[in-house]
């Protein structure tokens, strides 16, 4: 989807968002507003395990719905998050094993085979 939009001529915004948010906390009060900017001014912004209302957004989470109670320490605002995230939203459940753990499995294995 992203690159998709890249080839279209959108404006693409990806954001890990804990790293974001903690940029802009210990940003001076007038670097948020060109912080934010970017945020406000992109076509599609994807946050990487995260939430936030925006135009267009992609969240990603390895976290099942159902555990961001426990996860956020809050049930009354995961509740609030997941009903604001998830009004007129697509929502895209995966299981199965992560490609990342298999490519770190097969690079172990070619490392343990060339040590042999």
């Amino acid at each position: 989807m992203t690159y998709h939009a890249v080839q279209h001529g959108h404006k693409v915004q990806y954001l890990d968002a804990d790293d974001f948010l903690n940029r802009y906390a210990l940003s001076a009060p007038t670097q948020r507003e060109t912080r934010f900017r970017a945020i406000l001014d992109c076509d599609l912004l994807v946050l990487d395990d995260l939430f936030l209302s925006h135009r267009s957004v992609v969240v990603t989470s390895h976290r099942i719905v159902q555990d961001w109670g426990a996860y956020l320490g809050d049930n009354t605002m995961s509740s609030t998050t997941l009903d604001r995230l998830m009004h007129h939203c697509h929502l895209l459940e995966f299981d199965g094993r992560s490609h990342r753990l298999k490519e770190a499995a097969e690079t172990l294995a070619q490392k343990q085979k060339k040590a042999r």
